[in-house]
């Protein structure tokens, strides 16, 4: 099934100071763009960030922010009771020693006796779990999407078979319908002289032969199926009916200036505005 390149996800893994929150955001594009912001990360950990990602989403234009909490929110502040003591028993060996009087304050700060209690070092593996959650809900949401995309072109692709099969008709009626044209004209020209049955024949031949569509036609049916055939493969075929789209593009132009008919023209505009809505599908599909 054919998944979209639009998609949102979250994930969270860790605890405390390591607690990692990763939001990612993906729409379309050509190529995959990855833009990664959030706390700064060890550089081995961020490429394997990078790798992880491209792996999964493949293409589109990728918004990844991985948020870590806050330092402060989890620190501890403790006293360094011994520290203090060490001090302490100073001050008084000198006021006992040299008669002079001294506070703790004037040999240290109140910012000296607290110590602040490290966080745990931040795990790899954390910030990948919390990653890799972020993208199922990701992928989750372009499958839902990739599958409304799918039915649609699918049903314009119906569409489209009995709108080619209409002009395959239409065209199939031209040799008799101009040869009947000629035969009234050409006798109203002659005036009850003797119609050259040989010559008109050759003549509607000749039309019907520049005319005829048939070839391009079946081109079109061959072009549907293998399109319906994508849409109904699992790896990413964005591209390739993109491509498709293209080829029919040109096929049902050249119907249209080889036909002289009024309805194959019809046709051929309503054939070019449901491939336009087609295309416009493709342009997010993965």
């Amino acid at each position: 099934m054919i998944k979209s390149m639009t998609g949102f996800g979250r994930g969270s893994a860790g605890r405390g100071a390591n607690k990692i929150d990763v939001e990612i955001r993906t729409v379309n594009s050509r190529f995959l763009e990855m833009k990664l912001r959030g706390f700064n990360m060890d550089p081995a950990l961020e490429q394997k960030v990078r790798s992880l990602v491209e792996s999964t989403l493949l293409r589109g234009n990728v918004q990844v922010r991985i948020e870590l909490m806050s330092v402060q929110d989890s620190q501890k502040m403790s006293f360094n009771r011994e520290r203090f003591e060490i001090l302490r028993d100073v001050v008084k060996k000198i006021h006992v020693d040299y008669g002079q009087r001294m506070s703790l304050s004037d040999i240290i700060s109140t910012n000296d006796l607290l110590t602040t209690d490290e966080p745990e070092e931040l795990k790899p593996g954390i910030v990948l779990m919390a990653v890799e959650l972020a993208l199922n809900q990701v992928n989750e949401m372009r499958e839902k999407e990739g599958h409304q995309i799918q039915d649609d072109i699918l049903n314009r692709v119906e569409t489209l078979k009995s709108t080619i099969d209409a002009v395959g008709e239409i065209s199939g009626r031209f040799s008799t319908e101009k040869q009947t044209q000629m035969r009234e004209k050409i006798s109203e020209l002659l005036d009850g002289e003797v119609l050259d049955e040989t010559r008109l024949i050759q003549e509607v031949a000749f039309l019907s032969e520049r005319a005829d569509v048939t070839e391009e036609i079946v081109r079109c049916k061959s072009h549907f199926t293998q399109l319906s055939l994508y849409l109904s493969q699992e790896e990413p075929v964005g591209k390739r009916i993109n491509f498709l789209i293209q080829e029919i593009g040109r096929e049902v132009n050249t119907i249209g200036s080889k036909s002289p008919q009024t309805d194959v023209t019809n046709h051929v505009i309503e054939i070019k505005g449901e491939l336009e809505k087609i295309r416009e599908q493709v342009q997010n599909i993965l």
